[in-house]
């Protein structure tokens, strides 16, 4: 993957606002919000589908500090993948970055050989206010990570014009927001020489010469909040080899920012503990992503990811505590004890256990599988002495953490 996108669905069109509209981020410091966006994508070589993918991103976003220019932002970007075999998005990675952005949209103070965030200045405001049907255009950059696809340790920029149309408003959510039509192309030329020494891979490697990219959005923008709403996207990317060989990427993706609500989370905490204070083998803490709920010594048969008889109805008591959050979504962690299990083996069960608590939630809908990541961490976080049955029946755990939206 290349692009972290934040992404939304086409809404049906109401009548045009004449009014003029003045467009510019509210960046107060303090302020809050993710985006989160589920990416369809297919990968070709040539005409050969090599792969296809959903992934979802869920990007979080902190105002530092704020001046009359820009603010400094703390973003944090987190991408799971969707199993073929639950569909459900487990956890591959997350980074964080801290950068500027103008009240107008513009990027700065990132270095050059930062990938993070690959897409910068979409969208540009313009310096006037406009109405209905005006247009506007301004540049924009890309930044590829060639090294996980090419194996090349290089960071490709690639600047680009973006054309803007502003069509009016639309209904969305319960609420009026402005409509903005995104389209851009590129091409470049890829100059293997240029590439600094010792980042490109083994003599004889077929390298990537020039690259392409068609571009198409609708961005819709909440005026009231100064942030936007949602965005639909479809997008294409071609890379052509040396070979004459190319590889395409192509796809569409859909999002929505959804605000922080300023819980207390100790004050949350303490409510949660006494809804399970009669409930065995369950306990509450805080930490930094969340409160989170661990199921202590969960049973399983064997080696397997399958509830034994009983489990289900601590699972069902869980369900109506985690329907009073709806707004809040889950990361469920799975961890099996230090016995028994390779390394592999105890995180295959390990994910495996926490997909199966996040499939009950999914069949009872407790959430969406877009509210809900899972991934599993072996015995590599114990809490327990894995020397003593009662430190592996600690070890042998699920954690469900109420995100801190």
């Amino acid at each position: 993957m290349f692009r972290i996108k934040s992404i939304c669905l086409y809404m049906a069109l109401v009548p045009f606002s004449l009014s003029a509209q003045n467009f510019i981020f509210n960046q107060n410091e303090g302020m809050e919000y993710r985006i989160v966006s589920e990416v369809n994508e297919s990968v070709w070589a040539d005409s050969e589908l090599l792969g296809q993918s959903e992934i979802l991103n869920r990007i979080s976003v902190e105002v530092l500090s704020s001046d009359e220019e820009a603010a400094d932002l703390r973003v944090q970007y987190s991408i799971s993948e969707k199993s073929l075999d639950t569909g459900l998005y487990v956890y591959a990675y997350e980074e964080e970055r801290e950068f500027s952005r103008s009240h107008r949209g513009l990027y700065g103070n990132i270095p050059d050989d930062e990938y993070l965030p690959s897409v910068r200045n979409i969208p540009t405001w313009p310096e006037k206010e406009v109405r209905p049907g005006s247009s506007w255009a301004a540049m924009a950059l890309e930044v590829h990570d060639l090294k996980p696809f090419f194996g090349i340790d290089y960071r490709l920029h690639i600047p680009y014009r973006v054309f803007y149309n502003y069509t009016g408003t639309r209904e969305y959510e319960g609420r009026t927001v402005d409509v903005i039509e995104i389209n851009y192309h590129f091409l470049q030329n890829i100059d293997a020489l240029s590439f600094p020494p010792g980042t490109l891979p083994p003599a004889g490697t077929d390298l990537p010469v020039a690259v392409s990219g068609d571009f198409r959005q609708v961005y819709l923008w909440d005026p009231e909040a100064g942030i936007p709403a949602a965005v639909a996207e479809e997008f294409k990317i071609a890379y052509s080899m040396a070979t004459g060989f190319s590889y395409i990427f192509k796809g569409s993706a859909e999002g929505r920012v959804i605000e922080a609500d300023q819980w207390i989370k100790e004050d949350v905490k303490e409510e949660i503990s006494k809804a399970v204070e009669e409930m065995e083998d369950v306990s509450v803490s805080v930490n930094d992503d969340g409160i989170v709920l661990t199921l202590e010594d969960i049973h399983f048969k064997p080696d397997s990811p399958e509830f034994l008889p009983g489990e289900r109805e601590k699972l069902y008591r869980l369900k109506e505590l985690l329907l009073q959050f709806p707004e809040h979504d889950l990361m469920i962690t799975g961890h099996t004890a230090r016995i028994g299990y390779s390394p592999d083996e105890g995180q295959r069960l390990s994910e495996e256990r926490a997909a199966a608590v996040a499939s009950f939630f999914l069949q009872e809908e407790v959430r969406e599988a877009s509210q809900m990541v899972v991934q599993g961490k072996g015995s590599r976080e114990p809490v327990g002495d894995n020397s003593s049955e009662e430190g592996r029946r600690k070890n042998r755990r699920v954690e469900i953490t109420i995100l801190d939206n």
